[in-house]
């Protein structure tokens, strides 16, 4: 897919099917040579032309990454040549990166898959000083994972809404507030399952977001993508701002009250938005509340 051309093998007999080729010990030649060519090609325009490598690393690195999944063996002579590009649109090394933005011992690297998305995410993660990669090829969720298991020393892909690595704040927990705030979320939304944290986070404009367990978020996605219509359910955990005055007017509002249901159902709409859009009945209903939210805020002024 990454090359065209024609290799002259006078050994190879033309009379003859595709599986008698696929299983022919003079193609399985030919096919390691071409690997082996293509990787040192690679490599070489890596060290010595970089600038131009990162100019069409957008174009090549889904048939790259493929071939990396697909031979180890390639995947061991272009290891070092495999960029990642940061929302900055800066290309980095595995290397580069976890050189830049972790401390010693540390091998996460934070990625996002909708720059635009989940920007309010990604934007928490600038601040405390990390680059995040884009990652938003079909083939990124299959590499990463090929990645962490190769490796085999604590690597790890961590997307923006996976956890809450270096955002928060050390504090006392709450617990007593925790558990109202979450019967509060789950009789507003609607389900008893819902898991609540509170924490302080360190950016007091977002009120609450939504993490998602990264192993379980691939595999949902897997199932999505590959199931056949089998869906695997995601962990999700709704995590408040225990900073922000939203979350402040929530701690002692009643329960039963129509605007403290309100409020919290258009903060878990706003928290998944950031992670992806609402379908259509939900954006519906996202509308409706945030007209009678402004006209109730609008008649007290």
């Amino acid at each position: 897919m990454l090359l065209k051309g024609v290799i002259d093998c006078p050994e190879l007999p033309l009379n003859v099917s595709r599986s008698f080729l696929q299983n022919d010990g003079y193609v399985k030649k030919v096919s390691a040579y071409i690997t082996r060519k293509v990787a040192d090609r690679l490599m070489s325009e890596y060290n010595t032309k970089r600038e131009d490598y990162q100019k069409y690393w957008d174009d090549i690195h889904p048939f790259v990454k493929y071939g990396c999944i697909r031979d180890e063996k390639f995947y061991e002579r272009v290891k070092d040549a495999l960029l990642f590009k940061t929302v900055e649109g800066e290309y980095l090394t595995l290397k580069e990166y976890l050189d830049k933005n972790c401390a010693e011992g540390e091998k996460t690297v934070f990625y996002c898959s909708d720059a635009k998305r989940q920007a309010q995410m990604v934007e928490l993660y600038r601040q405390q000083g990390k680059d995040v990669v884009l990652l938003d090829t079909m083939i990124d969720a299959n590499f990463i994972s090929f990645l962490e298991y190769q490796e085999k020393d604590g690597l790890k892909f961590s997307r923006v809404d996976a956890g809450l690595d270096g955002l928060t704040e050390q504090g006392e927990q709450d617990e007593e507030a925790r558990k109202a705030l979450e019967a509060k979320f789950r009789k507003a939304v609607g389900d008893d399952s819902l898991e609540v944290k509170l924490e302080s986070l360190k950016s007091e404009e977002l009120p609450a977001m939504i993490t998602v367990e990264e192993q379980s978020r691939r595999f949902s996605e897997m199932s999505r993508n590959w199931g056949g219509g089998f869906s695997m359910p995601e962990k999700r955990t709704l995590v408040l701002n225990n900073k922000h005055p939203l979350v402040s007017f929530l701690k002692g509002a009643p329960e039963d009250e129509e605007t403290t249901q309100m409020v919290c159902c258009q903060i878990m709409d706003l928290a998944e938005m950031s992670r992806q859009p609402l379908e259509s009945e939900r954006m519906v209903q996202f509308l409706k509340r945030s007209s009678q939210l402004l006209s109730r805020l609008a008649e007290k002024l």
